[in-house]
């Protein structure tokens, strides 16, 4: 009888050693025994800013992390990832699923897409001088509103002499008879966009101004009511189309102002507003802290065939 009992334990024995080995790999990797049951209960985010080096705070509390980084074991479910840089901040609802990596992208500080010169050909007489163009700057975040900016602050090249610009002045001066291509080029911090223009100096007929369209593209913008909910803000406007032809894209960027004077912008957009049509529409926005107003920044309106 007790060489059957001493048998059975040296038979039954390296079965308990497996489990205890499956059960430490478990542990070491991260996972439970019940994930092999249910499945895993974590994701992570991976995390990225402009410029780099932004602070992550994870429901609120500081991480200790930079961007971009990935963060791991993150429970499944709802979280708030807040980037600060500087005082610029940011923060987003995300989902987190099991077993996979979500991502955040954020531009911090505005990140040069391109310039605009319009308009792009410009005329002018031997001794003559007229305005230059309108240079924009537009950005890849729809948060970072375009912007007009200074002949002043470019630089510029040309392929001949035929005219003089006199880039502090924002002015154009005919020299000689011809056509000149003019580059204009601009940079904000490690970024530089360029664009073309073109300057005929006595070679065609200087085009009379043309006439006032007949169409007028113009609506009017009030903010009904705004409410703030936890760290929600939601601005409600109602949008009307006082113009004589149809809105079919409009977007609206809103300022919003807090108690410890910081500023954010929100912004919404939305197709189709008829002539006359009256049109209501909110916008929301994530915000930590106590807001004190809200105001319409600027609004863009856009018909297709104009």
């Amino acid at each position: 009888m007790k060489r059957k009992v001493v048998f059975l334990t040296f038979k039954v024995l390296p079965f308990f050693l497996l489990d205890f080995l499956i059960l430490s790999s478990l542990l070491i990797s991260g996972c439970s025994p019940l994930d092999l049951i249910l499945g895993p209960s974590t994701g992570s985010i991976y995390v990225e800013t402009y410029p780099s080096g932004a602070k992550i705070f994870l429901d609120g509390k500081d991480t200790g992390e930079i961007t971009p980084c990935t963060i791991i074991n993150l429970i499944k479910g709802d979280h708030k990832i807040t980037l600060t840089f500087g005082d610029k901040s940011y923060t987003e609802e995300i989902t987190i699923f099991p077993d996979s990596t979500a991502s955040i992208y954020k531009d911090l500080l505005p990140r040069l897409k391109e310039i605009i010169v319009d308009p792009n050909f410009l005329y002018t007489n031997i001794g003559e001088t007229r305005n230059f163009s309108t240079i924009t700057a537009y950005y890849f975040d729809i948060d970072h509103i375009p912007v007009v900016i200074k002949l002043s602050d470019c630089g510029f090249t040309k392929d001949n002499g035929h005219a003089i610009i006199n880039s502090g002045a924002g002015t154009f001066t005919g020299v000689s008879k011809g056509l000149i291509e003019v580059t204009i080029f601009y940079t904000e911090r490690e970024f530089t966009k360029s664009d073309i223009v073109y300057i005929s100096v006595g070679t065609f007929p200087i085009p009379s101004p043309e006439p006032e369209p007949d169409e007028i593209l113009q609506a009017s913008i009030i903010i009904v009511s705004w409410e703030q909910s936890g760290d929600f803000v939601t601005i409600y406007y109602e949008i009307e189309n006082t113009g004589n032809v149809d809105i079919d894209f409009y977007e609206i960027w809103f300022d919003i102002k807090c108690i410890d004077n910081s500023e954010y912008i929100g912004w919404d957009a939305d197709w189709d507003v008829k002539v006359d049509e009256k049109k209501m529409g909110f916008c929301m926005k994530v915000i930590e802290k106590t807001v004190k107003s809200v105001s319409v920044r600027s609004l863009d309106l856009t018909n297709y065939d104009l």
